[in-house]
């Protein structure tokens, strides 16, 4: 696996140095998708310090396939926009992050969903509902200025109090993945500007699943 990574080193570096390879068209995202791939988008999102930046690239199929994947993403992009509210919702490659403000769903030192997050996550099911072809992978460190809250059980019982919630709001359970970036694991930055404060984010990231690769795959023929 090093050798790997040694022998990507060069180009993951040249496309970590983006600030976060947000793509706004189909066409971008099936060119960051057949030019990364799966072991470059892990290197990407490692190294600056953004699982959830990771596991898109990590998933894209890129091409053409990647370009009906883009339109179908843009499309669930917009509605989440428009429906949920206080979110930071991105188009990156072949899928959507998004960032909400961690105060807004947990106390400190706390997993049990607090009322603003479960308002939150009531309007996100409702679109993920309508776009049924696709992951939901959530995060469950927040993290701020690059430095990640190492307690690793905590953060999978948030990830987890998450993913169920949105469960018992019809989001099929298979569709729901959980992202955690282990033991005391740090990052380069936290996605803001050099030197301001950032709030803590969390972070829940909508990537296609298999049956929406296969069509992609299918149409791009």
């Amino acid at each position: 696996m090093k050798k790997i990574l040694t022998g990507v080193l060069a180009f993951g570096l040249i496309l970590s140095s983006v600030d976060c390879i947000t793509v706004d068209n189909p066409e971008q995202g099936a060119l960051v998708g057949a030019a990364g791939g799966a072991i470059v988008g892990s290197l990407i999102g490692d190294s600056a310090g953004d699982a959830i930046l990771g596991a898109i690239i990590g998933a894209a199929i890129g091409g053409v396939a990647g370009a009906y994947i883009g339109r179908y993403m843009d499309r669930q992009a917009a509605e989440i926009r428009d429906n949920v509210g206080d979110a930071e919702v991105d188009r990156v490659g072949e899928g959507i992050r998004i960032y909400f403000d961690f105060g807004l769903f947990f106390d400190a030192g706390g997993f049990e969903l607090l009322v603003g997050g479960r308002e939150r996550l009531d309007r996100l099911a409702l679109v993920l509902n309508r776009y049924p072809d696709s992951y939901v992978c959530v995060d469950g460190q927040p993290y701020v200025a690059g430095t990640y809250e190492p307690d690793v059980v905590l953060s999978e019982r948030r990830a987890r109090a998450v993913s169920d919630y949105m469960a018992r709001r019809s989001v099929r359970a298979d569709r729901l993945r959980i992202v955690n970036r282990g033991q005391g694991q740090t990052g380069a930055r936290g996605g803001g500007s050099v030197g301001r404060p950032q709030a803590a984010r969390m972070g829940l990231a909508v990537m296609a699943n298999d049956q929406l690769k296969n069509t992609a795959r299918q149409q791009g023929r």
